[in-house]
């Protein structure tokens, strides 16, 4: 009877550990059920593999894309577009993780074959620390994703605390050039670097428009007239000036206050492109330019 006992009471504990169904509401609106724990994932959009390594679970990832540099010693499965289902298929996933915008349409060809899918699409910096513990909670981590997502938003409001108390806020211009400033993109309401440019104590002179995800194209005529003190512009690897010299030799700049007081600075255009947490720490590097700078 005894041992009747003890078998029916360790059967109880061990349901007790048994992993429950999660559901989950990814950036799509897409209501996703996570029936047994996630131990093979394929990251197919190199910004969130950031947040996976950050949690302590790349052993988990089994392909990522060509183009991930996060995590290099797993699976290739090829470009973000179009994935290459096939090989997806034969790394027998329990979810692959994807961005939106370009690659939504990826979403209807993975469920063809009955692939589970999680879109992760933040577009402000609050949703940076949501989507944080979205995947903390899919990785069942959920922890140490909120206290790290606790983490990056006390930095974030304390870089822009004590940013928000400066008399004399630079005018700020962030520009992607290539092959010549006839025509250029920059950065107004809606996108990351409009919110960090703010919140590092710049006052963005492209603010009161927007585009595509907060994206716009401008010309020459655009940047004298607002004639910024300070110029951001991407550097994409170590020496790469490609935009810099750009803006720096163009006769039509030569008298912007920017060039003229050679204020024109490369900032990390991989962390500038991917809504991921190394967006605080590119925060943080803006916030000391601007303080040196002012």
């Amino acid at each position: 009877m005894k041992k009747v006992i003890l078998a029916v009471l360790l059967v109880f504990s061990l349901s007790l550990f048994a992993f429950q169904p999660i559901t989950l509401v990814d950036d799509l609106g897409r209501v996703v059920v996570f029936e047994k724990e996630v131990e093979r994932i394929v990251v197919a959009a190199p910004s969130i593999s950031d947040y996976i390594v950050k949690l302590g679970a790349k052993d988990r990832v089994v392909g990522v894309t060509d183009y991930d540099n996060y995590i290099t010693d797993v699976e290739r499965i090829g470009k973000m577009v179009p994935l290459n289902v096939e090989k997806i298929i034969s790394l027998n996933p329990d979810v692959v993780l994807l961005t939106g915008g370009f690659q939504e349409g990826e979403v209807s060809k993975l469920e063809k074959f009955g692939i589970k899918s999680f879109v992760v699409n933040p577009t402000n910096l609050n949703e940076v620390f949501r989507d944080l513990s979205l995947i903390g909670v899919i990785l069942g981590k959920e922890k140490t994703a909120q206290d790290y997502a606790q983490k990056l938003r006390a930095r974030m409001l304390n870089i822009a605390k004590n940013a928000f108390s400066w008399n004399d806020k630079p005018k700020v211009l962030y520009l992607m050039a290539y092959g010549s400033v006839s025509q250029m993109w920059t950065s107004g309401t809606g996108s990351f670097l409009n919110e960090i440019i703010i919140y590092a104590g710049g006052v963005n002179v492209a603010a009161p428009y927007s585009g595509n995800n907060g994206w716009f194209s401008v010309g020459p005529e655009f940047v004298i007239k607002e004639n910024p003190d300070i110029i951001l512009v991407p550097g994409y690897y170590p020496g790469d000036k490609g935009a810099y010299d750009l803006i720096m030799n163009a006769e039509q700049f030569k008298d912007i206050n920017a060039v003229k007081n050679k204020k024109v600075f490369i900032i990390d255009g991989n962390k500038a492109s991917l809504s991921n947490t190394e967006l605080i720490d590119l925060l943080g590097e803006i916030n000391q330019l601007f303080s040196e700078n002012k």
